[in-house]
């Protein structure tokens, strides 16, 4: 009892402070919010919580099962034959080092949006730990015991099953309660690539929309999975070590493994489009939700599923490897792929005007570009992105003290005044955001520092697909168009369709998000005609800011 108190009182204490501090402290307070917010944001989204915990755990169990279906008969292998060991464990240390969130997109790739795409990663995270332990268990058998099983001419099967095997059950429990520990890891790994539910996706999505009650609160619910599987793991350890249950386990096991693996392999017969977003649902996206529960698309004969997505780069290259057919993409995003070879086609506009812009925070002094002479700039975007700061920068004659890329953490970085100003962020959704969270910011908007004009947001398919094709474009434009019109007459009840749509949104995230929609839906697009003069001619920039060899002039 004594040693139980000196463990939960410093907890306790940890916690009291920790309460205290984000209390108190405003920066705190943007980074990592008291835990009774956490805990009260678990209680009333509680079936959310378990909705995308089941949905882990799934993820998990899967995984956890493929890893020690192969690991074990690998593990045997590699005990029988010094020969194989000496191929495989060079092998086993290579996989160890693939990044798991590099592989996701991979996996999606290879295999669609499937279940075993989410598995593998978390197979591969527990693969070697796993498959070590049960190796080191089974060579971990006497020699002297070998040998007299030997003498007295027991069958290999006998050997294994009566000697090797329970001689190993301590070390391939171990590697049961490794794998148990950062299975989470390799599950979340997964849901980043393609997942639409789950631990990770709710933790990722609530930490781009700033809703860090959700996003600790997903942690602590995948934080107190992995515990409870590493305590069930260590409760069946005990009683096969007393013999208690060991024929039920031996039993049970093979039905429990083939339980997960085979979970989610059906099939559905007749598939609706995957449209993929740019982003995470928001307030740009309105217009979908309220096509797709109005019934518009389904009107012009179009079954839509929407995919979201965690990073903006991702569209494309699902696109162009036929895991998607629509695609929500950035106007210089898709001229760019295209101009490197890419096969695609607009086929409708969603925002026919920039949203990016150079965001600052208000109480630094700046009021005009060159203010920000001197200041730290940070950004959220590489590659093409990266090219258009600097042009902005030079066109400008901006010299900052220093630039710092900040991925998409935009918002704990303004706010915790890492940064005096960012780039790679839209203005009527970031901004929005941080004025929510006792941020005031302003920005330069594209056209004040020198970019023309180009559609933000543009639907996206395949040239080579049917809905490229003219039909499918007029039928698809006039549904979305469709959408459009009933957001700009009735933009409360728009928001309510998006609001009901994604459950997952907190309150700090529904405040912001309604205040981004107050200035966004008058931004959609009037008609779905492509501007071609407007794509040509920003194409032609694109291509003196990106490729001439003198670079862009002033």
């Amino acid at each position: 009892m004594k040693s139980t108190l000196e463990l939960i009182v410093p907890f306790l204490f940890l916690i009291a402070l920790w309460e205290v501090g984000s209390q108190l402290t405003t920066h705190m307070f943007l980074v990592l919010p008291p835990p009774s917010r956490i805990l009260w944001q678990m209680w009333i989204k509680s079936d959310r919580f378990i909705l995308h915990a089941l949905a882990t755990l799934k993820v998990m169990g899967g995984g956890f099962s493929l890893a020690f279906v192969i690991a074990f008969p690998l593990a045997w292998v590699m005990e029988r034959s010094h020969s194989v060991r000496h191929v495989l464990q060079p092998l086993f240390v290579a996989i160890q080092c693939i990044p798991m969130f590099a592989l996701g997109p991979i996996m999606v790739i290879w295999f669609g949006w499937t279940y075993t795409a989410l598995i593998i990663p978390t197979a591969l995270m527990i693969f070697f730990p796993l498959t070590v332990n049960i190796y080191q268990g089974l060579r971990s058998t006497p020699k002297a015991l070998l040998e007299y099983f030997e003498s007295n001419q027991a069958t290999f099967f006998q050997s294994f099953f009566k000697l090797q095997l329970p001689w190993a059950i301590p070390h391939i429990f171990a590697g049961l309660k490794i794998a148990a520990s950062i299975a989470g890891i390799g599950a979340v790994a997964g849901e980043w690539a393609g997942a639409q539910s789950g631990l990770g996706m709710l933790m990722l999505e609530s930490r781009r929309a700033a809703d860090l009650e959700m996003m600790f609160g997903a942690f602590l619910c995948l934080t107190l999975i992995s515990l409870s599987l590493y305590g069930i793991i260590t409760l069946i350890e005990r009683q096969v070590i007393k013999r208690k249950f060991f024929y039920l386990v031996k039993k049970s096991l093979p039905a429990i493994l083939c339980c997960f693996l085979l979970t989610g392999c059906q099939q559905a017969t007749d598939k609706p489009l995957r449209l993929m977003l740019d982003w995470f649902p928001n307030p740009n996206h309105v217009p979908l939700f309220v096509s797709l529960e109005k019934g518009y698309f389904e009107e012009k004969g179009i079954k839509i599923q929407l995919h979201k997505v965690n990073d903006p780069a991702d569209p494309i290259p699902y696109l162009t490897s036929r895991q998607t057919e629509i695609i929500i993409s950035y106007m210089p995003s898709a001229l760019q792929a295209i101009i490197q070879g890419a096969n695609i086609t607009p086929i409708g506009v969603l925002i026919p005007h920039p949203l990016n812009a150079l965001i600052y925070v208000k109480d630094n002094g700046i009021t005009k570009p060159s203010d920000l002479n001197g200041k730290i700039i940070g950004y959220s975007i590489d590659g093409a992105g990266t090219a258009f700061l600097d042009y902005i920068l030079k066109v400008n004659d901006i010299k900052p003290k220093s630039m710092r890329n900040i991925s998409f953490d935009l918002f704990s970085a303004l706010g915790t005044k890492k940064v005096d100003a960012v780039y790679g962020a839209f203005w009527n959704i970031e901004c929005e955001q941080l004025r929510c969270s006792g941020i005031d910011t302003d920005y330069f908007s594209l056209k004040e520092l020198g970019f023309p004009n180009y559609a933000e947001l543009v639907f996206v398919a395949h040239a080579g697909s049917p809905q490229a094709t003219e039909e499918f474009k007029k039928s698809f434009q006039e549904a979305i168009q469709k959408g459009i019109d009933y957001c700009k007459q009735y933009p409360v009840q728009a928001f309510a369709i998006y609001q009901n749509a994604n459950l997952d949104k907190g309150p700090n995230a529904l405040q912001w998000e309604r205040n981004a929609w107050n200035k966004t839906y008058p931004l959609f697009a009037d008609t779905q005609i492509i501007d071609e003069f407007q794509w040509n001619h920003f194409g032609e920039w694109l291509l003196e800011v990106l490729y001439s060899p003198s670079g862009y002039s002033k």
